[in-house]
């Protein structure tokens, strides 16, 4: 069996008894055919031949007996087999599930979602495919095979040559056409993603292509995949076509010898009798069952062992973010908020290891705790990446990042993730009732929390109109919200848990003024003394913080609040006129103005 393969079953600690009792149950079945086999010749030769009536019958018996024994095995096998794969398919789907949980969000940026759903769904399809086949066919046609070539060079070892020769035929066969499946079944594989990533991508934009009127466009594009998902599979399913027939006919041949070579020994007087060619006949027949069988289950088996290494490289991945080795406790309730960055750099890896140039260079800041703090700057100035390093969505390059004068990297990331807080600007809710969407991050948390944080949030009073109001259902993404309330719901949910640092990360976008304003009034009632980090391309956002930091190009080049930063930085008073309006900053006294 392929090496991936088996590292699937060796992974696999469940329903082992059940495959232990398939491939008894094949085993039993085997030798229940090769013995049924080996009795045609006194059959034959005492029964027929010789004209006596009671051998016959008596050899008949025991065939009956046989025939019977050889259906129950296979069918207690079978039923085994279907229970072993059913179970291999939940397994494997269900712990790379649970370990793409685990990822870190370097990890989801090089492996595309489309990737993951084709390892989840086909690859585990076929890898289930592959273990039941192979329980049910692929160990029969070995044991067959075996005990088959063993009763021939017993019973008939003048023939045994022919047996050799097909065997040797066979093998050279598989080993012209197998490799080249296995080989069109791994482009295929990886012309499926690609497919799945253009199918997923187009209906996550398919707003874009309709504004555009771009459909031709992206039917030419998912043309262009589909054909090259196309080539393989043509490759690999003509070999499979070709193989099975090709061995078929190879066996039917040595039969066609075997009868010629025995019939003339017989008719020669050269020690075989008609019962000997017939059982050797049967053989014959039972060596190109299981090597028809192998035809049509090593395809299957390719193509599982390829899901399978699939599987495995994704099982395999290790989260870039990991918890510490000698974790360091912190009690929520003590958490203060005083966040450092110490020299903090930062730059995006690769996937092939490399850094991208530093997102973030030399970033020394400290916020007090209880601080209502802001940053603003231009798209890609590096405000989402500083953020996201607080948390440990990503690690830092150089430096480091403490809070309340401890290392974030010492802190475990479950008690990491429920201090620090995080509304992000894109709004996702999940399709159950609004109730646990509101409640993800603290489910036990009593309702009148969820509602104080809900108006805080501004999103008490229409959720309040909401014909089910908390139970109801929320549709795929939130879509049955508009922007704006899914916002306010987004903030709902970060604010339930009373985390001790708060992030919204520009997730007041789509609020209009007056209810932006309302919310920024809110949120600090609410958090009773949290730090508060805002981030906002809008400057109307951070104007009543107490502290606004400046970035550009992934440096701060300047930080104070907002009547500091008017009088002081250019840079600022450009981008406080372009949004608010020329000539609002006349009479200010700007002669410190860089």
């Amino acid at each position: 069996m392929p090496n991936s393969i088996l590292r699937i079953f060796g992974i696999v600690r469940d329903y082992k008894a059940r495959f232990v009792i398939s491939q008894i149950g094949m085993l039993i079945a085997a030798v229940c055919i090769v013995a049924y086999a080996s009795l045609i010749s006194k059959l034959v030769d005492e029964g027929m031949v010789a004209g006596d009536q009671q051998a016959a019958i008596d050899v008949g018996i025991w065939m009956l007996v046989l025939a019977i024994a050889m259906g129950v095995s296979i069918a207690v096998a079978g039923s085994q087999a279907v229970f072993f794969s059913q179970g291999v398919a939940f397994y494997v789907r269900r712990e790379l599930y649970n370990r793409v949980q685990g990822y870190s969000f370097e990890n989801f940026d090089h492996r595309p979602t489309s990737d993951l759903m084709v390892r989840l769904n086909s690859d585990v399809v076929n890898v289930q495919n592959a273990v039941l086949y192979t329980i049910l066919l692929g160990s029969l046609a070995p044991f067959l095979l075996l005990l088959t070539v063993a009763m021939a060079i017993i019973n008939t070892p003048s023939l045994a040559w022919v047996v050799v020769v097909v065997i040797v035929a066979v093998l050279g066969v598989m080993a012209v056409l197998v490799p080249a499946i296995d080989r069109a079944y791994r482009q295929r594989q990886r012309a499926l993603d690609d497919l799945n990533g253009t199918f997923q991508e187009n209906l996550i934009g398919i707003g874009v292509v309709k504004a555009f009127v771009r459909e031709r466009y992206e039917m030419r594009k998912f043309d262009e995949r589909a054909r090259a998902l196309r080539g393989p599979e043509y490759q690999a399913a003509w070999r499979v076509a070709f193989l099975a027939p090709l061995l078929t006919g190879l066996g039917q041949l040595a039969i066609v010898v075997a009868m010629w070579v025995g019939g003339y020994n017989v008719l020669n007087g050269a020690g075989l009798s008609v019962g000997e060619i017939s059982t050797f006949t049967q053989y014959m027949g039972l060596i190109i069952t299981p090597l028809a069988l192998l035809a049509q289950v090593l395809p299957l088996i390719s193509r599982g062992d390829v899901s399978a290494a699939r599987i495995l490289e994704a099982y395999e991945t290790e989260a870039t973010i990991k918890d510490p080795v000698d974790p360091v406790s912190v009690a929520h309730d003590a958490v203060r908020g005083r966040i450092v960055f110490d020299n903090v750099t930062f730059a995006f890896r690769r996937a092939d290891g490399t850094y991208d140039p530093p997102a973030l260079k030399n970033i020394n800041l400290t916020i007090e705790p209880g601080q209502k703090v802001g940053f603003l700057g231009a798209t890609g100035a590096g405000k989402s990446a500083l953020v996201n390093l607080i948390p440990r969505f990503y690690d830092v390059t150089e430096g480091k990042i403490t809070i309340d004068g401890i290392d974030v990297r010492d802190v475990p990331l479950r008690d990491l993730r429920k201090i620090v807080g995080v509304a992000l600007q894109e709004a996702v809710l999940f399709q159950d009732e609004l109730r646990p969407n509101l409640k993800f991050g603290a489910p036990d948390v009593e309702d009148d929390v969820m509602f104080d944080a809900a108006r805080a949030a501004d999103a008490f009073g229409f959720v309040s109109k909401l014909p089910d109001q908390w139970k109801a259902q929320v549709a795929r993404r939130g879509y049955n919200f508009s922007g704006g309330q899914r916002q306010r719901l987004a903030i709902t949910r970060a604010l339930t848990p009373q985390p001790r640092v708060l992030i919204l990360d520009d997730s007041t976008s789509a609020l209009d003024a007056s209810t932006e304003g309302r919310v920024q009034a809110a949120i600090p009632t609410f958090m009773q003394g949290a730090t508060i980090i805002y981030v906002a391309q809008r400057i109307s956002a951070l104007i009543d913080l107490d502290h606004i930091y400046l970035l550009e190009h992934g440096e701060i080049i300047a930080d104070g609040n907002h009547e500091e930063l008017i009088v002081t930085n250019e840079l600022y008073q450009e981008i406080f006129e372009s949004q608010l309006g020329r000539g609002i900053t006349a009479g200010l006294d700007l002669e410190g103005a860089s």
